[in-house]
């Protein structure tokens, strides 16, 4: 009978914790009802997983080679260059698929501020829009490798909630099993 009651009583384990945030975002995105209401979840997962209220989103802009913004949160991007921020290097690695991520300490301000993240959007292999972190709230100190995590989850499953474009696993054929 005791050993009951501490089951029920132990604490989720880090990794059970990061496992539930991945799938909270994972749903909140699936259940997107429109381009906007994926927005409004973006903005969600971003401030109560990841910390931050100063968010933008760039799409990809084929002709030009460039990221145009297309929304933004807590931030006036309206004249936000993308590649000054970054630098050509730093476009061509998000272009990659790469993270560009600032993991200053705490206290860091300006331009570069800690906290910074250019997150990349991907449709199978091409990369379709960035999402910028642009500034952690003062109670999160820096990323963290859970992080990364949910990074790699809006990285390659953002990308038709919020732009219509299918995921690599969208794009993966499909094998026919049994019962199917």
């Amino acid at each position: 009978m005791n050993s009951d009651k501490h089951s029920g009583s132990q604490k989720p384990s880090n990794s059970d914790l990061n496992d539930l945030r991945l799938v909270a975002a994972r749903q909140r995105l699936a259940e997107s009802r429109d381009k906007q209401d994926a927005i409004e979840g973006l903005r969600e997962i971003v401030a109560n997983l990841l910390g931050s209220e100063e968010i933008g989103l760039f799409k990809a802009d084929h002709a030009s080679g460039t990221f145009k913004v297309c929304w933004s949160f807590g931030i006036d991007l309206t004249n936000y260059d993308l590649t000054r921020a970054l630098g050509d290097a730093g476009i061509q690695r998000v272009k990659r698929g790469e993270f560009h991520i600032d993991l200053s300490p705490a206290g860091h301000s300006g331009p570069g501020a800690r906290g910074q993240a250019f997150i990349p959007i991907r449709a199978a292999s091409e990369t379709v829009g960035v999402l910028a972190i642009l500034r952690l709230l003062p109670q999160k100190a820096a990323f963290d490798s859970t992080d990364m995590d949910l990074f790699k989850l809006l990285s390659n499953e953002a990308a038709q909630p919020l732009f219509g474009a299918p995921t690599r696993s969208e794009r993966a054929p499909r094998r026919q099993g049994m019962g199917a």
